[in-house]
């Protein structure tokens, strides 16, 4: 099984458009493992927003007020190990079906303050040093490695961070790269690349084929992170699905009537209706799954070309 990843710093979740927002990315991306940071709620707040993703399993280090905080939430499919909490990461262990070989994923929330993010790069290369897996990092760093990842701002900070990058060097690891636009966080005219996924040699060698996108900039000011693993073969087909909405449709009603029969059998039945609300979904009420991923395409596209001209009106 491809293990999928999904990072955000969603800058706060406790409010009913965040859980619309996180629901829609959930759906349709359906990620293993989710990395949620700075939440801004804690406590039975945290507790009851976490329920409401439907991931029944969940590990947190609580938001600080409203600064920090580190929410880790895994289906069953996958088993995690925590292996060291800190207040800018969680570091774990990832396995999946028996005999498969764990790797291990950190999720990370730099500090927006200087000294303790040079804490954070300290901690993370002891880990570095005793790590024989494949291994994977992502989140908000807080940090920039060139001067081609800022735009705006001041030219003192367009050079990038000399620690970050000689925590990379040290480490061995390897920035993994992205599909989408490049800056994932914006705010006024100021847009940089602060969140993103590095892996070590033994990860590139174990998932030639991951791919990390950059999702659509929605509710917060950073763009959720997705690291994937690209199929290279044939896609299996997709079981069938009946969805809810369909039945407050005008035309939904006749469709059940007209195809199902009385003298034929319940497997007969639901054979037929199958063919027929695929069919249907897809002329005459239209793939929501399909609608979605369109208007999320179309959205990536609208904020990768305001970046290349972001004030030309």
């Amino acid at each position: 099984m491809n293990k999928s990843f999904m990072i955000w710093n969603c800058q706060g979740a406790g409010s009913a458009k965040f859980q619309r927002t996180l629901g829609s990315l959930l759906q349709g991306y359906k990620p293993n493992v989710v990395a949620l940071v700075e939440p801004r709620i804690s406590g039975k707040k945290a507790d009851l927003a976490i329920k409401k993703t439907g991931y029944p399993n969940s590990h947190r280090i609580e938001a600080e007020g409203f600064s920090g905080g580190i929410w880790l939430l895994w289906r069953d499919c996958v088993t995690v190990d925590v292996l060291q909490n800190h207040h800018q990461f969680i570091h774990t262990r990832v396995s999946s079906e028996p005999g498969t070989p764990p790797i291990l994923f950190t999720a990370v929330y730099g500090s927006p303050r200087p000294i303790p993010r040079e804490n954070l790069w300290r901690q993370l290369l002891q880990i570095a040093e005793g790590v024989h897996s494949p291994w994977i990092l992502a989140g908000d760093f807080n940090a920039t490695i060139s001067m081609n990842e800022r735009r705006g701002g001041s030219r003192h900070a367009q050079a990038g961070c000399k620690s970050f990058k000689q925590f990379i060097s040290k480490s061995g690891l390897i920035d993994l790269g992205y599909v989408g636009p490049k800056f994932t966080w914006q705010r006024g005219n100021l847009m940089v690349r602060l969140d993103r996924a590095l892996s070590n040699g033994l990860w590139i060698q174990a998932q030639p084929n991951t791919q990390v996108l950059h999702l659509p900039k929605i509710h917060s000011d950073h763009r959720p992170v997705l690291i994937k693993q690209v199929n290279m073969g044939q896609q299996t087909k997709r079981p069938f699905r009946y969805l809810a909405s369909w039945a407050s449709h005008e035309g939904f009603h006749s469709l059940v009537s007209n195809t199902w029969r009385n003298e034929q059998s319940l497997a007969k039945n639901i054979e037929s209706f199958t063919k027929v609300a695929h069919a249907w979904n897809i002329e005459v009420y239209g793939s929501i799954g399909k609608r979605k991923a369109d208007l999320r395409r179309r959205i990536t596209g609208v904020q990768k070309a305001l970046e290349r001209q972001p004030f030309s009106w």
